[in-house]
């Protein structure tokens, strides 16, 4: 059964060629996961063609065009701050068992791992963060044939 983003069909064939990039215990996990996935591509390229990010057209191009296009959307859209000092050195005393050196066994010091830690919250933050413009883009969208 073919899924409907907005009236733009997402086929059985379309998510058939994408299970291969999603194994799965069965071939309906498989499935969901791969229709999960072109659900998401469907939702952020609309939105970046209503965000006029693309001068191709990005709902007709490339994957490679297409994730250039979402990076650009993201980027545009989602916004994480970077922790500051304050909240590393947080995440460093509370998580003081990670910074072991393992030749060493000692600790390593805040300065050493300081902009790992912060690239660390940052990442986590913007996981977060995006699966909440996905989900906001899905409270938007009319999707019919699947369940986020």
């Amino acid at each position: 059964m073919a899924i409907f983003i907005n009236k733009v069909e997402i086929s059985d064939e379309e998510i058939g060629r994408e299970m291969q990039y999603h194994p799965a215990e069965t071939r309906e996990g498989a499935w969901h996961s791969a229709a999960q996935s072109l659900v998401i591509r469907q939702l952020l390229l609309q939105q970046a063609a209503n965000n006029g990010l693309s001068a191709d057209d990005a709902l007709n191009s490339s994957s490679q065009q297409e994730e250039a296009v979402i990076d650009q959307l993201l980027e545009q859209d989602v916004k994480v701050p970077q922790a500051d000092t304050a909240t590393c050195r947080r995440f460093y005393d509370t998580h003081q068992e990670s910074f072991i050196d393992k030749e060493s066994g000692q600790r390593r010091a805040f300065d050493e791992v300081h902009e790992q830690i912060r690239g660390y919250i940052h990442t986590k933050a913007m996981r977060v963060a995006v699966a909440e413009y996905i989900k906001a883009l899905s409270f938007e969208a009319e999707i019919k044939g699947f369940d986020l």
